[in-house]
C-alpha cells in the first residue's frame, strides 16, 4: 500500500489541474514575479498548497498519514513574517509525530543567479502550547522581498479519528490549493465544506489495494479491499483579512472538515463514532462535569430565598436572581463548557467561567421554583455549530433558559451592567441546544428588544456661535454601551466626549440622566454651547454632529464572505435650528432617501426651511444582520454616499 501511495502522490503533483512542482524545482517566473496580478496589494501569495491524507495500515493498526507541500512568494517586506513557521501536533490522545521536514528559500540575486538557504535540524525547536499540544517551529532563512520559499512535512497519527481538515483560504491570496484523500471501504467519514468559494476540481475515483491484515486473534491474511480517492481543489482564492463586521474567521474561510462516523473493520464489529444530538444531550446531562453539577444545595437555596424575599411577581423574582448573580459573580474572561467544581464552591469564590456563572443562575432559578435549563452554544468567535457533526466539543458556552408566566427568557449573567433582557453580541445570531431530557430543542439565540437611538436637538443661532439642548433615548445595545462608557459622576464631561466627539469647540454646560428607567433605557438631557471661532459673519454648522459617519467601514474592493452586523438598529434624530434676525441660511443640505434593493438598510434625511426655522429629520436603520457577498457592493456604495451626505454643512451668513 505504501508504494502505491507514493505513486499516486507523485501523479497528483504532476496533475493537469495547476502548475505545481516538485520540491526544489522553482520556475524562473515565480522568482521574477513582482506583483500578484489578481491582488496588487498582496504582501505575499501562496503559489500552491498541496495536501494528501491516506489511511495506512501498519503495526497491526490503522493510522493516518498526512503530507503537505506549500510554496509561497514574498512580494513586500510586510510579508517576511510568513517565514516564521509553526507546525502543531499532539503527543498523546491520539499520538502524532511530525517527520520528514524540508524547508528552503530561493532568492534571485543581482547576477541573475538563485541563492538557496535551507533549514536544518539544528534550526528547528519545539514549544509547548497547551497540556498535550506542541509546535515545531523554524524560521525560513535568507528571505527578502522577491524570495520564494517552500516547506513540506509528514504528520503521522495513530488513530483514524484524527483525519486532518483542509483550509484552502488564508490571510494572503492563494493561486492553487489541492487536497487529496484516500479512504478505505471500512471507514465512513462525514464531510462538510464551509466558505464562499467554489471548487475548481471536486472528483472521486475508486481504487483497490491490498494489506496484510491481522485480526484480534492474531491471525494474518493477505486482504484485498476497495476505497475512494477524492480530489478537492480551488484556484485564485482571495485573501481574507481582518475586516469590519466579521465573525470568527473559521466561518468564512473556504475549508473542508472531516469526522469519522463509522468504522467496520474486516471481520469485526461496527463502531459508531458519531451518534445524534439526542445522545449529546443525554451525555451532557449525565456528565459529572456538567449536568450532574445541577443539584439542590443549602447555599444556593438560601441565597435564592434571600434574593426574592418580599417580591410577589415571578418576573421580578427572575430579574432579582439574575441581577444578584451578575453582580456577585466576576467573570474570569474564559469560555468553556465543563465545570470542575461544585457550584456551591464557585459561588462562594465569586469568580467563574462563562458556563459556571450561568449554571449557578440556572440552579438558583430552580431553587426559586422556576423551570430553568442550561442552553449550550458556540460563541461567535468560536465558530458556527455544524449540525452534521453531533459532538459536544463544538460548544464553548452555556446560558440559562427560564419560563416565567408562559414566556421564555434567555439569560447570560456574566456582566453586571447588562440587563436581563439583553444577551451579549458574542452569542447572538447562533443556535443553542436546550438541555431537556425528553425532547430535542434547538432555539435561536437572539434579543427580542430593539436597539436604537432617538434624539431631539434644538439649536439657537447667535452672533458668537450657537447654544442648544439635546434629549436622547438609547435602547438595547446603545443603552448598554452608554452605561459602560459614561462616568455617572461627571455626566457633562462624558456627554461632551462621547456624544459631541465629532463637534469642535462644543462645551456641555449641564446634564441630567433618568435613573428610574436605567435598566430598560438610557435617557439623558444636556445643554451645550458652541463658540464660532471662524468668522463673526459666517457660521458653518454640521447638523449631524452627534450622528456623524465620517468614513466608510467597507474599504476593500470586493468581499467574498458575508457582512455580519452584531445587531439590527434604528437611529433617528430631529434637529430644530432657530435662525435669528440678521442672519440667513446661505446653503443647506438637500433632502435625500437611500435604500438597498431589499430595503434592509435605509438612510433618510428630510430638510425643511420655513421662516426662521430649519428642521432636519434623520433616520439610519439596518434591519437584518447578515449581508451576503453579492450584496456587498450595494452596501459599500451606499456607505460612500452616506459619508458624503453626512459631511454637508448648513452655512449661515449675516444679512447685509
Amino acid at each position: 500500500m505504501k508504494g502505491l501511495i507514493l505513486v499516486v502522490w507523485g501523479l497528483m503533483l504532476g496533475s493537469a489541474y495547476a502548475q505545481t512542482y516538485d520540491f526544489g524545482d522553482v520556475p524562473m517566473e515565480s522568482l521574477e514575479m513582482q506583483v500578484y496580478d489578481k491582488d496588487s496589494t498582496a504582501k505575499a501569495v501562496v503559489l500552491f498548497d498541496k495536501g494528501f491524507t491516506d489511511i495506512d495500515y501498519r503495526n497491526d493498526r490503522f493510522n493516518v498519514v498526512f503530507k503537505r507541500h506549500i510554496r509561497i512568494k514574498i512580494l513586500t517586506d510586510e510579508g517576511l513574517d510568513l517565514g516564521d513557521i509553526g507546525i502543531r501536533y499532539r503527543r498523546d490522545d491520539p499520538k502524532q509525530v511530525i517527520r520528514d521536514i524540508e524547508a528552503q528559500s530561493y532568492t534571485l540575486n543581482s547576477n541573475g543567479e538563485v541563492d538557496k538557504a535551507s533549514v536544518g535540524r539544528k534550526d528547528r525547536y519545539e514549544d509547548k502550547i497547551a497540556d498535550d499540544l506542541y509546535e515545531v517551529k523554524f524560521t525560513i532563512p535568507g528571505l527578502k522581498a522577491g524570495s520564494v520559499f517552500e516547506y513540506e512535512y509528514e504528520r503521522f497519527s495513530e488513530h483514524p479519528l484524527d483525519f486532518p481538515d483542509w483550509f484552502f483560504q488564508r490571510e494572503i491570496p492563494t493561486m492553487y490549493s489541492e487536497y487529496v484523500t484516500r479512504i478505505p471501504e471500512w471507514f465512513t467519514y462525514l464531510t462538510v465544506t464551509r466558505g464562499y468559494h467554489n471548487y475548481f476540481v471536486k472528483e472521486e475515483v475508486p481504487y483497490n489495494d491490498r494489506i496484510m491484515f491481522r485480526d484480534s486473534y492474531g491471525g494474518a491474511a493477505d486482504l484485498s479491499y476497495l476505497g475512494n480517492q477524492s480530489t478537492y481543489a480551488m484556484k485564485d482564492i482571495p485573501a481574507i483579512g481582518d475586516e469590519p463586521y466579521m465573525r470568527a474567521s473559521v466561518d468564512y474561510l473556504a475549508h473542508l472538515r472531516f469526522k469519522l462516523s463509522v468504522f467496520h473493520p474486516p471481520g469485526g464489529d461496527i463502531t459508531n463514532y458519531i451518534g445524534n444530538w439526542n445522545k449529546v444531550v443525554k451525555d451532557l446531562l449525565g456528565s459529572k462535569n456538567f449536568g450532574k453539577r445541577l443539584k439542590s444545595s443549602r447555599t444556593l437555596k438560601n441565597a435564592s430565598k434571600e434574593v426574592i424575599k418580599g417580591l410577589k411577581a415571578d418576573k421580578d423574582k427572575m430579574i432579582a436572581i439574575y441581577n444578584h448573580v451578575a453582580k456577585l459573580m466576576e467573570w474570569d474572561e474564559s469560555y468553556g463548557l465543563f465545570i470542575s467544581e461544585d457550584l456551591d464552591d464557585i459561588y462562594k469564590e465569586g469568580t467563574g467561567s462563562s458556563s459556571e456563572i450561568n449554571m449557578i443562575l440556572v440552579q438558583m432559578l430552580r431553587e426559586a421554583g422556576f423551570e430553568s435549563h442550561p442552553v449550550t452554544l458556540s460563541t461567535r468567535m468560536n465558530g458556527e455549530v455544524i449540525g452534521l457533526f453531533p459532538i459536544s466539543s463544538q460548544f464553548n458556552h452555556t446560558i440559562a433558559y427560564v419560563e416565567v408566566d408562559n414566556v421564555a427568557y434567555l439569560l447570560d449573567a456574566k456582566s453586571e451592567k447588562r440587563p436581563y433582557n439583553l444577551l451579549p453580541t458574542s452569542v447572538t445570531g447562533s443556535m443553542g441546544l436546550v438541555m431537556l431530557k425528553d425532547r430535542l430543542v434547538w432555539i435561536p439565540i437572539q434579543n427580542k428588544g430593539k436597539n436604537g437611538v432617538r434624539k431631539m436637538v434644538n439649536i439657537q443661532i447667535k452672533d458668537e456661535g450657537y447654544t442648544g439642548t439635546i434629549t436622547a433615548q438609547n435602547q438595547g445595545f446603545f443603552a448598554f454601551d452608554k452605561r459602560i462608557d459614561f462616568d455617572f459622576d461627571d455626566l457633562a464631561q462624558s456627554i461632551e466626549e462621547k456624544v459631541f466627539d465629532e463637534a469642535d469647540d462644543v462645551t456641555v454646560d449641564t446634564a441630567y440622566i433618568r435613573k428610574d428607567v436605567l435598566e430598560e433605557s438610557f435617557d439623558f438631557t444636556a445643554s451645550f454651547t458652541h463658540k464660532n471661532n471662524t468668522s463673526s459673519d459666517v457660521i458653518y454648522l454640521n447638523p449631524m454632529f452627534t450622528e456623524h459617519i465620517d468614513s466608510n467601514p467597507f474599504k476593500v474592493k470586493e468581499r467574498t464572505y458575508p457582512v455580519d452586523y452584531d445587531y439590527t438598529f434604528d437611529r433617528s434624530m430631529v434637529v430644530n435650528i432657530q435662525v435669528p434676525e440678521g442672519w440667513q441660511v446661505d446653503e443647506a443640505p438637500q433632502s435625500v432617501l437611500l435604500r438597498l434593493p431589499d430595503q434592509s438598510v435605509e438612510f433618510r434625511r428630510v430638510v425643511q426651511a420655513s421662516g426662521n426655522m430649519v428642521v432636519i429629520s434623520y433616520k439610519f436603520a439596518v434591519t437584518k444582520e447578515r449581508f451576503l457577498p453579492e450584496e456587498y457592493q450595494y452596501l459599500k456604495q451606499m456607505y460612500d454616499q452616506i459619508v458624503n451626505y453626512m459631511s454637508e454643512n448648513i452655512v449661515l451668513k449675516k444679512s447685509v
